[in-house]
């Protein structure tokens, strides 16, 4: 789907916003264009570090903070999200050889911390992740999203990303047909171990081969209801943890 098309299906179900997120391209003039042309709907504009941006790159990341972004998500494309310690020279990575972060990647969590952003971890491998998170606390970063780390991490690994004070993202894209990566029933039992207080639950939706993000969110708020969660449980992982995150 479209920006378009997504907000509009957003608006028409009467949801209260989304973030809008693409892997090549920063979304936030368009989604003010959105804004305005849904009134009271909320769109979150971001950027995500991939090659098309530059990577890890502190100017892109500053002009989008000045723009309004909300969300900075590290690379999707190209990282090392299989926790494989082989190395590419293609590879989009946060640390260097030596495991240190990478000098770029502290200038971005410097610019997260000072427009009070939200850093989301993107596809980066969980040991990155942990370093990423570990250094954006001291730093001052308030707002950290682990982008469904359930696909390569291990629970233990998820308990200390949890530590830093992020949040763990589950998205229902993972109980799809075309992923089924997990089922709603796995979801919530993981969820409630971690915690749902920690947690968060987003379609990751927006692919020609499933319905509308809008509709996505449907099904996952029945889906987990009919998995047991409690109707107070839900609305904290789908409404009120994310309002945390972006207000």
């Amino acid at each position: 789907m479209n920006a378009l098309e997504t907000a509009r299906a957003a608006y028409e179900g009467e949801l209260g916003g989304f973030a809008l997120k693409s892997h090549d391209y920063p979304t936030t003039p368009l989604a003010d264009a959105l804004n305005q042309m849904y009134p009271g709907l909320q769109v979150l504009g971001s950027i995500t570090l991939n090659e098309s941006i530059g990577g890890i790159n502190p100017n892109a990341v500053q002009v989008s903070a000045d723009l309004g972004a909300k969300i900075v998500w590290m690379p999707t494309s190209k990282a090392r999200d299989q926790g494989s310690n082989e190395t590419s020279t293609n590879e989009l990575k946060v640390t260097d050889a030596t495991n240190h972060l990478l000098s770029e990647a502290v200038d971005v969590i410097d610019i997260i911390a000072g427009q009070d952003m939200v850093l989301a971890s993107g596809h980066i491998s969980p040991h990155e992740t942990i370093k990423l998170f570990e250094e954006a606390k001291t730093r001052g970063v308030q707002r950290m999203i682990a982008t469904h780390p359930y696909d390569v991490a291990t629970y233990p690994e998820m308990e200390l990303i949890a530590s830093t004070g992020a949040y763990i993202e589950f998205t229902f894209l993972s109980c799809m047909p075309t992923k089924q990566t997990m089922s709603p029933r796995i979801m919530s039992e993981q969820i409630l171990r971690l915690g749902v207080e920690k947690c968060l639950v987003t379609t990751d939706f927006g692919q020609w081969t499933n319905p509308p993000p809008a509709e996505g969110m449907r099904m996952a708020v029945a889906a987990l209801l009919d998995s047991g969660m409690s109707v107070d449980d839900v609305a904290t992982l789908v409404k009120h943890n994310p309002k945390k995150i972006i207000n």
